[in-house]
Order: C-alpha cells, then sequence, then structure tokens
C-alpha cells in the first residue's frame, strides 16, 4: 500500500494520516500536539442550492427558508443553507481527473497507542448563516488529550478538536469541537 504524503511548511515530505491509518506513538509524544493544527483546506466546490434541497429532501427539513427563495432572500439577503450541512461542504472530492487532494488533517497526525477512534461527542457553535455560492475553508486544531483512561470499550485517550469553518474573507461561519476516544492496542 501507498501512503500518502504532503509537503510540511518546511517543505518536508510527510506522510498524510487518515481515520483508517492514524499516527501511532506515545502519550508524551502526543500532547506535543495540543494546540497544533492543519493547514486551512478550501472546499473544492461553492455550496450548491442543489445540495441543499438534496439535503433538505433527505431529511425531510420542511423549514420554508430552505424551499423559498424570495423568503431566504427577504430574511437573509440569499439562498441559505442549513447549519448541519457545513461539514459536508468542504469534503474534498473523492475523485478529480488531476488527482484527488489529500487532506492532512490534525486530528489523525496525533501519535496515540492504537488505532479506533469514536467520536463521543460534539458541540457547534454558529457565528453566521452562510450561503449557496459561497466556497467555504476549514482547519482542525488539537485542544486537549486525556491521560490514559479504561472504559467499557477499552483503554484509550480523549482527544478533543476543534473545526473552524470560515468564508474567503476569513470570517467565522461555526466552530465544531469534537471529543474523540482513541483506543485499541498498540502496535508493536
Amino acid at each position: 500500500m501507498t501512503t500518502a504524503t504532503h509537503e510540511d511548511s518546511t517543505g518536508a515530505s510527510q506522510p498524510v494520516h487518515t481515520s483508517s491509518n492514524p499516527a501511532v506513538g506515545t502519550y508524551d509524544e502526543a500532547v506535543a500536539h495540543v494546540g497544533r493544527r492543519s493547514p486551512t483546506y478550501v472546499a473544492d466546490v461553492p455550496v450548491g442550492e442543489g445540495s441543499v434541497a438534496m439535503f433538505c429532501a433527505m431529511i425531510e427539513d420542511a423549514n420554508p427558508i430552505y424551499w423559498d427563495r424570495e423568503l431566504a432572500q427577504q430574511i437573509f439577503g440569499g439562498p441559505v443553507a442549513p447549519p448541519a450541512l457545513v461539514q459536508g461542504t468542504v469534503l474534498p472530492l473523492p475523485w478529480r481527473p488531476d488527482g484527488a487532494r489529500s487532506q492532512n488533517l490534525a486530528v489523525f497526525q496525533v501519535p496515540l497507542p492504537g488505532r479506533t477512534l469514536i467520536n463521543v461527542s460534539t458541540d457547534a457553535v454558529y457565528h453566521r448563516p452562510f450561503f449557496a455560492g459561497e466556497v467555504i475553508s476549514y482547519h482542525d486544531e488539537i485542544v486537549d488529550i486525556s491521560p490514559e483512561r479504561t472504559t467499557r470499550l477499552g483503554t484509550g485517550h480523549f482527544l478533543t478538536t476543534v473545526f473552524r469553518y470560515i468564508d474567503a474573507e476569513g470570517r467565522p461561519i461555526a466552530d465544531i469541537e469534537n471529543v474523540m476516544f482513541r483506543f485499541g492496542e498498540a502496535d508493536r
């Protein structure tokens, strides 16, 4: 299997770790990552009205501001997207003619024992609506890593991250905090 790489800020090639291949190491190595953030990634495409309609149809969201363009214009100044769609608007396209783009998220760079990651909680703060036609950017930051804990799932660490979503001018749209439990047997 080929491991994807990216260039860090010094130009050195670094492995790209993913949810299926997170960095593995010790708790002491991991705590050095608190405060680190990923590069900022720009969505491949603008938020689309078709994506908004499909999302609302799939979850059966009847809120008229997502269905009535004139109402959205009166209230918000344009066609608005549901807050829950913000995370999906920035996912990289899985294929492109010029090659899929890898993302080197900070959450997967944290070297901890174990490879299993389960989301425990999510808290979202939305700073403003976002609109069809906007191009959204984001990065993630490591906020906290707990000492080793034992739960019914196993022994591991709680990892807290914040994903920050911004518009083209750098103004905040949303902050989404995730607490994940990273556990499993350490690689030998």
